[in-house]
């Protein structure tokens, strides 16, 4: 983690787009998490009532947060962007130019294949991470607190299906990161190997072809391409367990707040609205925990990505 921050300091001026960004989110998950309110006053207020005017105003109401809501989706998009592709070209340039004071014997650390990976890949996987990692990161703690408090005020009996389903999936999370953490580390390596391959390859093409070693260097490619297929494989085979655990999770506390809530409605102590209204908060409350999984196997991997930057970073040159 330590690596990570300091890494944050390449940000420079696209600081203030990552700022501008989170503060979109922010706006967007307030105006979203409006709507279920207007739509159960809606159902319990103007269908009952056969109130044409007041659906129709909860109706523009409702799109106009919508709108809202779309119109600072696409915003955020634009400085996450900003953010993400400048900071990623800060870090490679920052490499690059700390590659050029190495001497020999610092260059012997590392294959040139490797310095090509962590100049590439490894900082677009840091790059993926602000792209795809931002916008969960400040929206699933703002939808699951604010989520899980206006379910309580709907119905604090319901709400408490929630207080069962949380230590459930926050399990699932620990074990998936604890197996897959190690993983990311091994993916690299792999794909270092991969990389160091071509690169000797291509650069020996005359010899290779003088002495006739093609189908030598094809079994030697061949060999680190099914390794990095293989460790792609059992990596990502635990990585996206979290989502099959998390829907059934999901959806069996939807079931369960259908069972309670409509008995609840035929003894008359809920309404049809609040019962859809507060479906719609469980719906973002569990869409929230799902994005904080997938946060958390977006940082995993990008921790291993930044060790690896902050070695090539760290490295003291031989020669001053």
């Amino acid at each position: 983690m330590r690596e990570l921050r300091r890494l944050l300091a390449y940000l420079g001026p696209y600081r203030w787009d990552l700022l501008m960004g989170g503060l979109l989110v922010l706006i967007e998950t307030a105006f979203e998490l409006v709507i279920p309110v207007l739509m159960a006053d809606l159902i319990d207020v103007g269908v009952e009532n056969q109130d044409l005017h007041y659906i129709v105003g909860k109706g523009i109401q409702m799109g106009v947060c919508a709108l809202l809501a779309l119109v600072t989706g696409l915003l955020y998009a634009r400085f996450a962007a900003r953010a993400a592709y400048g900071w990623g070209a800060n870090i490679r340039e920052a490499q690059y130019e700390r590659v050029q004071s190495y001497g020999f014997s610092n260059l012997d650390k590392f294959e040139s294949s490797s310095l090509v990976t962590r100049m590439t890949t490894d900082v677009t996987v840091l790059q993926n991470a602000i792209n795809g990692g931002l916008r969960p990161l400040v929206r699933s703690p703002v939808m699951l607190v604010m989520g899980l408090g206006l379910s309580f005020w709907m119905n604090a009996r319901l709400a408490l299906i929630f207080v069962v389903c949380a230590p459930i999936l926050g399990l699932i999370l620990f074990f998936v990161v604890r197996k897959v953490a190690p993983m990311y580390g091994r993916l690299q390596k792999a794909m270092d190997q991969l990389n160091n391959v071509v690169q000797e390859d291509l650069t020996a093409i005359r010899a290779v072809k003088a002495f006739v070693r093609g189908e030598y260097e094809e079994e030697k490619f061949r060999s680190g391409n099914e390794e990095l297929m293989e460790t792609s494989q059992r990596t990502f085979h635990f990585a996206v367990l979290n989502l099959p655990a998390f829907q059934f999770t999901m959806y069996t506390a939807i079931v369960l707040i259908l069972w309670f809530g409509g008995g609840m409605i035929l003894k008359g102590n809920l309404q049809v609205g609040e019962l859809t209204g507060f479906l719609s908060y469980v719906l973002q409350v569990m869409n929230s925990f799902m994005m904080i999984s997938n946060v958390f196997l977006l940082l995993t991997r990008s921790l291993a990505s930044a060790h690896r930057i902050a070695e090539v970073l760290d490295e003291d040159p031989a020669l001053t």
